[in-house]
């Protein structure tokens, strides 16, 4: 019984570990497929995590338990936040993006949507980001380094904090790398907004922002076109980073 009771305890605590990468990450790839996917997904990695383990975890103790819990918990965060963060940079260059090309000014024409604003090309690069994460096999990557955190720090060990400067460094570089995305983009639009000015300027009797807004979608899609070369390169030096931080969020 002791057997059993041993194996369900390393079992549960390797679901706990996997638990923010795989259901409560709400900025990832994973979060298109269904919740019994996911779920089932969840119970497959927290078993193939279980065996690795060379022997099944022991905890005697109400505070044992919640150290481990605790620990475990915050290490999945470290790893969810490795994949929410990269997503976090790209839907806020989307959503940059979508302002300066007016798209956003869709909600003018469409009542409909007052409440409900949708970034075309914020979604667009979503769903790029989300075909490129499994393509590029980053998802594999994130369960490899998984799998060896159950090497470096055991289940059950307890006593993990989180590093701010760690935290804050993975922020911000990730938010460079996303900008740096769509930023050919920003920069053409840019200039088309400085065209714009100057004939605000000469004709000040013309609404010129509603006469020039198809050109600037125009543009926005051919410089996003012309850009889409270089996005795998980008995306994958995205997460890559963010994968290397995750240690120096632990005090690795």
């Amino acid at each position: 019984m002791s057997a059993v009771h041993d194996f369900l305890a390393t079992y549960v605590l390797a679901m706990l570990r996997f638990l923010p990468t795989v259901l409560l990450v709400p900025l990832s790839p994973l979060r298109w497929a269904p919740g019994l996917v996911r779920i089932a997904l969840l119970m497959l990695l927290a078993w193939l995590g279980t065996t690795l383990m060379p022997a099944p975890v022991s905890l005697q103790g109400a505070a044992a338990w919640v150290s481990a819990i605790c620990g475990e918990l915050l290490i999945g965060t470290a790893f969810g936040l490795a994949i929410m963060l990269p997503n976090a940079a790209l839907h806020t260059a989307g959503w940059v993006l979508d302002v300066q090309a007016g798209s956003s000014a869709g909600v003018l024409f469409n009542p409909g949507t007052q409440n409900d604003t949708q970034a075309v090309f914020g979604t667009a690069l979503m769903l790029v980001a989300t075909a490129l994460f499994f393509l590029l096999d980053l998802h594999l990557q994130l369960y490899r380094m998984l799998a060896v955190s159950l090497q470096l720090v055991p289940l059950g060990r307890g006593g993990v904090q989180l590093q701010w400067d760690g935290l804050a460094g993975m922020l911000g570089q990730s938010f460079l790398l996303g900008f740096s995305v769509v930023l050919p983009v920003i920069l053409g639009l840019l200039l088309v907004d400085v065209g714009v000015a100057y004939a605000t300027r000469s004709m000040p009797q013309a609404n010129v922002y509603f006469l020039v807004l198809p050109l600037k979608l125009l543009a926005a899609v051919g410089l996003l076109m012309a850009t889409l070369p270089f996005v795998p390169t980008l995306f994958a030096r995205l997460f890559r980073d963010a994968y290397t931080r995750v240690p120096s969020l632990l005090g690795g």
